[in-house]
């Protein structure tokens, strides 16, 4: 016979056998498409959640899809394994100084992540939680969605979920012919498609689509900002996040007309000569080449070092029979001036020293060092496009005023020098990025776009990009400050890059910058 004691441990017992068993069953989901399986993770703070990865949200963008916009994916029978991370997109990632292609064209996944599951939200009384979507960075020619670069350890401490996916990249991603033969923008137009299959599906994952938060940086975060511009977008997210990077920046300007001539150098390079005259022709020439020469064939756009960084950009298009949705039909400015944008609350921000971006690999590679200064004032007007803001007439008489701003007239980096090194990064950091942002938050707030808030990220910690960035500190006694992209060590965990943070205040500036996210989320 046994006694109430006895009844109440053996219970106990029964009752931990089940959450133990609950807790290491691999979850299961029920999509608009069909199941997915998917794994159970620690958070940082040890807190299971649920990992989703590689879920297929388009059809393979391969063949005759190639060049066109993303296509809706047809349901599956059975099981789909989400267990393990896509490739990336196929690209080729200039800023890591990788020399050879990787990823694949196959390549439109989307990964979740979610402390609590719909059913058990909805079931236990629970709210469905705040979603934060992320689009990661790279151009628009490279990038990343993967836990190996984007782990979601520190997010899944807060009550949110969290969405991350993959986006055609470079050549594959923006080739306009601007007409119906290649309207482009499919970078872009994949994103939308995301968001449209994160509006579908969250709630089965536990996220509420009525509380969609899309954040991003570089050009994530300019990719935030066209979406403003997109009538398409504007019921798929509630507020943003853009950090390094607004449409306005000089490296996200979206091309017109001369998209067709980029077309056509890139028909040229791999074989498509002879359909140079008729755009669909060379379309579909392009359809049949090997992707990964698509890519490599971006070598021939540079004419420095690895600049111009970014070849294939968003583009202008036109609405036709043929092109009913266009992603884009107007300049950012013109949209802007216009007033002609969602009023979402809206946070974007830099870091102190962005410029490292470009000042870090120009300096640490002696050759391309050396060829600098020795054409520094042919060079340095090209490498800040001032030809895109500047009349040609003027291009020298301003770049002396820029020179003896930035580097007190000097003709040339000296290693030696901190104050021409540091003038570099200045430059940079004011050219592509700090300019266009305060320019974007002083036009959207003067058409009435509130809430608006600005920062700026100066924690430099025991990590930094800028040491990717630079090829070498060889003969370099310079250390780099707080680089474009050193906010995302503190709020994605990044194994193929930097290890696990140990520094306490590292761990502490990590912790308040996902409370500062998340809140923003959620409030």
């Amino acid at each position: 016979k046994m006694s109430w004691k006895s009844i109440h441990c053996y219970t106990f017992y029964l009752m931990n056998i089940f959450f133990v068993t609950s807790s290491t069953i691999d979850p299961i989901v029920q999509t608009s498409l069909g199941r997915v399986q998917g794994i159970n993770a620690f958070s940082r703070n040890g807190r299971i959640f649920y990992s989703f990865r590689g879920i297929p949200y388009a059809m393979p963008p391969i063949g005759n899809l190639r060049f066109k916009s993303p296509h809706p994916l047809k349901s599956w029978n059975g099981m789909y394994n989400a267990q393990n991370d896509a490739p990336a997109c196929l690209q080729k990632n200039y800023l890591f100084g990788k020399s050879s292609v990787e990823g694949s064209e196959d390549c439109l996944y989307i990964n979740i992540y979610t402390p609590k599951l719909g059913i058990k939200t909805t079931q236990y009384g629970g709210q469905l939680l705040p979603v934060m979507v992320f689009i990661h960075w790279g151009g628009f020619f490279t990038g990343y969605s993967n836990s190996n670069y984007l782990g979601p350890e520190y997010f899944m401490d807060e009550d949110v979920v969290l969405v991350s996916f993959n986006y055609r990249l470079g050549v594959l991603g923006f080739l306009s012919t601007y007409d119906d033969a290649s309207p482009g923008n499919y970078g872009l137009k994949d994103q939308l498609a995301a968001l449209k299959w994160v509006q579908e599906n969250i709630e089965n994952f536990g996220g509420n689509r009525h509380k969609v938060t899309l954040f991003g940086q570089s050009a994530g975060g300019a990719s935030v900002h066209f979406h403003m511009f997109n009538p398409l977008s504007k019921d798929l997210f509630h507020q943003g996040i853009s950090e390094s990077g607004t449409a306005l920046a000089l490296w996200a300007k979206p091309l017109g007309k001369e998209q067709l001539q980029i077309a056509r150098l890139q028909a040229t390079l791999v074989g498509c000569k002879d359909s140079l005259n008729d755009t669909f022709s060379l379309v579909d020439c392009l359809r049949h080449v090997d992707a990964e020469d698509l890519v490599n064939s971006g070598d021939n756009f540079k004419y420095f070092s690895i600049d111009p960084l970014t070849v294939y950009l968003p583009s202008i298009e036109k609405k036709t029979k043929d092109n009913p949705h266009p992603f884009l039909i107007k300049e950012p400015m013109e949209y802007i001036l216009n007033g002609d944008f969602h009023h979402i609350p809206w946070i974007l921000g830099t870091v102190e020293d962005e410029g490292i971006i470009r000042a870090a690999g120009l300096l640490s590679q002696p050759e391309t060092r050396i060829n600098l200064n020795k054409n520094f004032n042919d060079l340095m007007p090209n490498l800040t496009a001032l030809f895109m803001s500047t009349p040609k007439e003027k291009i020298q008489i301003v770049w002396e005023k820029i020179k003896n701003y930035y580097f007190g007239g000097e003709n040339s980096i000296d290693l030696n020098n901190n104050k021409t090194i540091q003038g570099l990064i200045n430059l940079y950091t004011d050219r592509a990025f700090a300019y266009s942002l305060f320019q974007t938050a002083l036009l959207h707030s003067h058409k009435g776009h509130t809430p608006l808030w600005l920062y700026n990220f100066k924690y430099r910690g025991q990590y930094s990009y800028g040491e990717l960035f630079a090829a070498s500190q060889e003969n370099i006694n310079y250390k780099w400050g707080v680089c474009h992209c050193d906010e995302l060590i503190y709020l994605f965990k990044s194994p193929a890059i930097f290890p696990e943070l140990r520094d306490p205040n590292d761990i502490i500036i990590s912790k308040i910058l996902i409370s500062l996210w998340t809140n923003f989320a959620t409030y």
